[in-house]
């Protein structure tokens, strides 16, 4: 599944590509203000599939952890970029975490650190 970032002058654009899971078709838009810490890789928090795919290290869709609404989009949790959000909300959710699977996880996270204040 194809996915590009976008570095925007006050947000991240987020393309998910042609996702059966989630219909954004401008991309999800991500303000730096509301990202709260950037990790890359493991570890994957434990989850409960609202809606979505689950099947081995494989991940699509919303997510519920630790009481917060969660999108995950991976196939390799080791290629994995994760953004902590301050309540983003997506549709009728709140988002607390964003995970998804990209290139070069730890270029993408400095470049998004340096806009992040």
């Amino acid at each position: 599944m194809e996915r590009k970032i976008q570095l925007m002058e006050t947000y991240v654009n987020i393309d998910f590509g042609n996702s059966p899971f989630i219909k954004l078709d401008k991309g999800l838009q991500i303000p730096y203000s509301s990202i709260e810490g950037i990790t890359t890789g493991r570890p994957i928090p434990s989850a409960f599939k609202l809606y979505g795919a689950l099947l081995g290290e494989k991940r699509n869709g919303l997510f519920r952890s630790n009481g917060g609404f969660q999108l995950h989009f991976f196939e390799n949790e080791l290629e994995t970029l994760h953004l902590d959000l301050n309540s983003l909300k997506v549709g009728m959710f709140k988002i607390s975490k964003l995970i998804i699977g990209v290139e070069n996880p730890e270029e993408i996270s400095e470049n998004i650190s340096e806009r992040v204040q």
